[in-house]
């Protein structure tokens, strides 16, 4: 099994059908990625999977949960065999001036979720002041130190997104402010084991989901992903793959409301076409692809239209902004605008990850103003009220879902108002149809009236 992540690498599983189901974990930032990584023989392990990626077929049937699969891997958390460095820890990027003065829409004034606590499995989190306090250490599967080491600032950004207090001097605040964040270190980017490729795989994430899997812990946000080409999953069975479905569905059969990123299309990801994505894909994205335990969430771009970089497939729930103008900095007590992948010039803040933040937020939000709904009422009430999404027809959009979240709709347990009817063709009036309607319903009265009369007779 190859491993992650970030950077949009892949590596040589071995042997050729491992090849095709190579797979690899990504943060999905939506920055560019360095060049592909090359195996002990010198070869591009990007393009020994390209005729894989390039295959389009039925979506394959999600893996069983593999309880014994789960089981067999190690429980405490603990260093990666072989890690090291891959550089410095990079700094954040501050924001200009007027880049975040401006709240989100999907902010509600006066939120408030505490008593909710919300488990991020990322690259960690940093105790970051706008948390105000609210940070476990809930096991850094990486390094084996703290889940409060956050190297590459992706999972304090998720996590100021879903519980950032707010300031005065800028419009950053979180979703669900007052949330209590449980971190769980699963990946990083910045850190490589003795193969060479990026800390974490689809093992580790499924041992990071079950050591989030706790009391107390009513949202699970999961701002990665293990793609892999479909094609390379039907009919086959898969341990590691098993494990994380096993971990993700007790989760979710415990109570949990778990929220997955659907990912970014890339090197690391080949998209899938929008417009055949239901009935066929190249790539299924892991764990948003098991649709009947998470809430898969797409991104929006800046115009509130889905963002064409967002994987499109029929596992696909729900939609969110995916930009984000400015986010905590891991580095410091600020913000930053920018994040950055080893070999890579700093890139923006966006993408699907940021996107399922938010929605993860509004779960923690409704979980705290409505405690008695269950984890089913709160995704088919955040499901059930989204809004409208220009450019996509009706039904379910294999970008956005049912459509873009709509904070304040989920609150009031109303869906939103449907879109205004379309305008009277031109070429006349539709006075005259309205006239002509009106006298035959009234010569219809006229007639029923004068039957029932002779029938008195």
């Amino acid at each position: 099994m190859s491993r992650p992540p970030r950077t949009g690498r892949t590596r040589r599983a071995g042997a050729a059908a491992a090849a095709v189901a190579a797979v690899v974990l990504t943060a999905l930032l939506g920055l560019a990625a360095p060049a592909p990584a090359q195996d002990i023989a010198g070869q591009d392990t990007a393009a020994q999977d390209t005729a894989a990626q390039a295959i389009a077929v039925a979506p394959p049937a999600p893996p069983a949960p593999d309880p014994a699969a789960l089981a067999a891997l190690p429980d405490a958390p603990g260093a990666l065999p072989g890690l090291r460095s891959r550089g410095a820890c990079p700094a954040g990027v501050a924001p200009d001036t007027f880049t975040a003065l401006t709240p989100a829409p999907d902010t509600v004034p006066g939120a408030d979720a505490r008593g909710v606590t919300v488990a991020v499995v990322d690259s960690g989190v940093a105790r970051h002041p706008r948390l105000g306090g609210g940070v476990t250490d809930g096991g850094d599967f990486v390094a084996g130190r703290s889940a409060t080491d956050d190297c590459d600032g992706h999972g304090t950004a998720v996590a100021g997104l879903v519980a950032a207090a707010p300031a005065a001097d800028d419009g950053l605040v979180g979703v669900a402010p007052g949330a209590r964040v449980l971190a769980v270190r699963a990946d990083s980017a910045w850190s490589a084991t003795a193969d060479g490729a990026s800390a974490g795989d689809e093992a580790t994430l499924a041992r990071a989901v079950r050591a989030a899997t706790r009391p107390g812990v009513g949202v699970l946000t999961l701002a990665v992903a293990a793609c892999r080409p479909a094609a390379g999953l039907v009919g086959t069975t898969d341990p590691a793959l098993g494990a994380l479905r096993a971990a993700v569905h007790d989760a979710a059969a415990r109570g949990i409301v778990v929220v997955a990123a659907a990912g970014n299309a890339g090197p690391a990801c080949p998209a899938n076409d929008p417009a055949q994505a239901r009935e066929r894909v190249t790539t299924v994205p892991a764990p948003g692809w098991f649709d009947d335990d998470v809430l898969t969430v797409g991104a929006l771009d800046d115009a509130g239209r889905p963002d064409p970089a967002s994987l499109a497939g029929p596992w696909v729930d729900l939609a969110a902004p995916g930009t984000v103008p400015a986010a905590l900095d891991a580095r410091s007590a600020g913000l930053t605008a920018d994040l950055t992948l080893p070999g890579s010039a700093p890139g923006p803040v966006t993408g699907t990850s940021f996107a399922a933040a938010r929605v993860a937020g509004a779960a923690a939000l409704l979980r705290a103003r409505f405690p008695a709904l269950t984890a089913e009422q709160v995704v088919a009430r955040l499901v059930g009220t989204a809004a409208p999404v220009p450019g996509t027809g009706p039904g379910r959009d294999p970008l956005v879902g049912a459509g873009a979240l709509d904070v304040d709709a989920a609150l009031a347990g109303a869906r939103p108002a449907p879109p205004p009817a379309p305008p009277a063709p031109s070429g006349g009036s539709v006075l005259p149809w309205v006239a002509a309607g009106t006298v035959v319903v009234v010569l219809a009265v006229a007639v029923l009236l004068l039957v029932r009369r002779r029938s008195a007779r």
